[in-house]
């Protein structure tokens, strides 16, 4: 999840607004295409609303809710072959360059075009900070599973990417085994996620363009809510 401060909110309306676009960002980049992220964000947050007494006294109630959105995306995603999913359909960040645009866009690309469970293990893995057991539990699969996938999917954004072996810590890959974060063989997972390995920063910076990109979206908050609240009433 998000390395911002989190931020205990008052009711649920208080909570969407500042969470909304933030969770969404992160399931676009779990599955590339913002229709179906659209989808299972809002599902999300339905099945949140419906237990709102209970997890807004959650520490990280967002936590919760990208949880949620991870296992009903993984129920689809892992159907699909590869290269199925579509570039997100979002404006460009005021405040965003053409070279970072465009690098933001050819790393969403580069995910889009991986198998589900490569670009799956690595966003929540390198991006999000969940441990190989938490994502091997939550996805079905062996920890060596996980940590096989996650290795696959960094080398190849890192050959795509033409950043070469020495820029990786330690010039390998530390995630091809079984260590847990905290410490991977000899390397501390401390230093990823802080700027020093170039596919987790460039994982990092393609989130904050993406979420940059869907707060110029000036209607897509209150689009978003009234789903919310229609398929909340839906159900009864």
């Amino acid at each position: 999840m998000s390395t911002e401060p989190a931020v205990r909110p008052r009711d649920f309306e208080t909570f969407f607004s500042g969470s909304y676009s933030r969770v969404l960002a992160q399931v676009i980049m779990l599955c590339g295409s913002r229709a179906d992220a659209e989808d299972v964000t809002q599902e999300a947050f339905v099945e949140a609303y419906r237990a709102w007494e209970r997890i807004a006294g959650y520490e990280l109630p967002e936590a919760w809710v990208y949880r949620v959105a991870v296992q009903r995306l993984w129920k689809t995603q892992r159907r699909r072959r590869t290269g199925e999913q579509r570039l997100p359909d979002v404006p460009v960040p005021v405040q965003a360059g053409p070279e970072q645009s465009a690098e933001a866009r050819e790393v969403l690309r580069l995910l889009a075009a991986l198998p589900p469970r490569q670009r799956t293990t690595m966003v929540l893995f390198c991006l999000h900070g969940w441990s190989q057991s938490e994502i091997a539990k939550a996805l079905r699969m062996t920890r060596g599973g996980v940590a096989a996938n996650v290795s696959k999917a960094r080398r190849t954004l890192r050959e795509a990417l033409d950043m070469s072996a020495d820029e990786t810590i330690g010039g390998r890959d530390p995630f091809l085994g079984g260590a847990e974060p905290g410490r991977l063989g000899r390397v501390d997972v401390s230093r990823i996620g802080l700027g020093r390995d170039p596919v987790d920063a460039a994982l990092r910076d393609t989130e904050s363009w993406l979420r940059a990109a869907l707060q110029a979206d000036p209607e897509r908050l209150g689009r978003a809510r009234a789903e919310v609240a229609r398929r909340v009433e839906e159900r009864g």
